[in-house]
């Protein structure tokens, strides 16, 4: 017996390592796709006729794409019935063949009105979005069938969603296939040398199509394999499992698995005032509004003055600090307001210092190695603390156990978004607060 039981504990403890590393590919499906194209833009510009405007049009595209979410969110309103698990494999299928496509056709332009646009690029980059802009009401509600804990693998593999293309891109080479004179509001900054790439974005996009097909793998077996259908807890709202409770309590038990719901809410339960709530849900919508919509329009320009190399290793260095803060969440989970107000000024401050890089006509320190590194660390921390903060507020939310809770998370970080995106086109296009000029030779 006692054999039998120490066996069962081993498999338990080897099948939940499994399932932390499938939800950790799960949540790289999530932002892998949109994340490999924007650390490809610098690559991206010397085909792309759209130049170092290309980022705006990414971001604008990619946030049009939650017109699906919207679509979502009110068939959700109408109660009508969804299946969840079938609408996660159709959007992993269709990100997975876009990106397979984008390998082939991501140099190609379009004459539209006797002007060229890279449109088949950002069509596909449209159905890439699509499943980064379900992931929030879709792929993170969807965590609620199983234990808290993995809620926090999933966040790591959001976050490996930005790295691994960092580090397919680290070697793949800064590259730069043309010289170009750079100025920025009419001021010379620097002439950039040419690099080689040790592989073209072609091989690059197929890098990412194939960890694409295995993140949709992942989530086949994650979803099918009876295997683990014993590991999954669905956690319904409250109400319902207290009526669950009261059914059984004319009888003399209860299954094991309403137990360990009672348990749950006895011992992980945390109660917040709606006046907690509310900030919480304001404070997430900056983060999303900041980090998913306006700083990512303006990195270009904050970083430009001190060279496309600086350009791509602040994209890089960011991607890779988001997921490193997530793994800090599993060892320095916080809920104190008050820590979480200290880290929010802090990423004020940097944030305030990348914008006014962005925006002034001579940033300090521009033809320094001291700069460079500045600007790099800047956004590193800037985007490392933000998807901290966001990973700590969701999971204050998720310990509440509130109905719906995650998928109104969801719709709020969506929303956020895609105000950020529409804010930063409108500023950038029709407000001169940034400019840069690029001569190609």
């Amino acid at each position: 017996m006692i054999h039998i039981t120490r066996d069962k504990k081993i498999c338990n403890e080897k099948t939940y390592i499994v399932v932390h590393f499938l939800i950790i590919l799960f949540g790289i499906s999530s932002w892998i796709g949109i994340n490999g194209i924007f650390i490809q833009i610098p690559v991206l510009i010397n085909t792309s006729p759209e130049g170092w405007s290309l980022p705006i049009y990414l971001v604008s595209i990619t946030q049009i794409a939650n017109f699906g979410p919207l679509l979502y969110i009110i068939l959700q309103y109408l109660k009508c019935k969804i299946n969840e698990p079938w609408w996660i494999m159709c959007l992993l299928v269709l990100g997975t063949l876009a990106m397979g496509f984008l390998s082939f056709f991501y140099s190609e332009k379009t004459v539209i009105a006797d002007n060229e646009y890279s449109l088949l690029l950002f069509v596909l980059t449209f159905f890439n979005a699509l499943v980064g802009c379900f992931s929030s009401i879709l792929f993170m509600p969807y965590l609620r069938n199983f234990n808290i804990k993995f809620l926090t693998s999933y966040f790591i593999g959001e976050g490996l969603s930005g790295v691994l293309p960092s580090i397919i891109a680290l070697i793949q080479g800064i590259g730069y296939i043309s010289e170009c004179t750079i100025l920025k509001n009419n001021t010379n900054i620097e002439s950039l040398e040419s690099f080689v790439l040790k592989f073209s974005p072609s091989e690059y996009f197929l890098f990412i199509f194939i960890i694409l097909f295995l993140c949709l793998v992942a989530f086949a077996i994650l979803e099918y394999s009876s295997v683990f259908q014993n590991i999954k807890q669905i956690h319904n709202s409250i109400n319902t499992i207290l009526s669950e409770k009261q059914a059984y309590d004319s009888h003399d038990h209860y299954t094991n698995n309403i137990q360990e719901m009672k348990h749950y809410l006895v011992n992980n339960s945390k109660y917040l005032t709606k006046r907690t709530q509310n900030y919480l849900f304001i404070l997430l919508a900056i983060f999303c509004f900041l980090s998913h919509g306006f700083f990512p329009s303006i990195q270009s320009y904050s970083c430009l003055p001190y060279g496309s190399i600086a350009y791509k290793l602040s994209i890089i260095c960011a991607q890779i600090a988001n997921p490193l803060m997530c793994l800090l969440a599993f060892w320095f989970k916080i809920s104190s307001i008050k820590i979480i107000n200290y880290l929010s000024i802090i990423c004020l401050l940097i944030g305030s210092y990348v914008t006014y890089l962005a925006i002034s006509p001579s940033p300090p320190l521009q033809a320094t190695k001291l700069g460079i590194f500045l600007v790099i660390i800047s956004w590193a921390l800037l985007m490392g603390f933000i998807s901290y903060l966001k990973l700590i507020i969701i999971s204050v939310f998720r310990n509440t156990v509130l109905p719906n809770i995650l998928f109104n998370v969801g719709a709020i970080m969506q929303i956020a978004s895609t105000s950020g995106a529409i804010f930063s086109f409108i500023i950038i296009n029709f407000i001169n607060y940034f400019e840069i000029y690029d001569n190609c030779a």
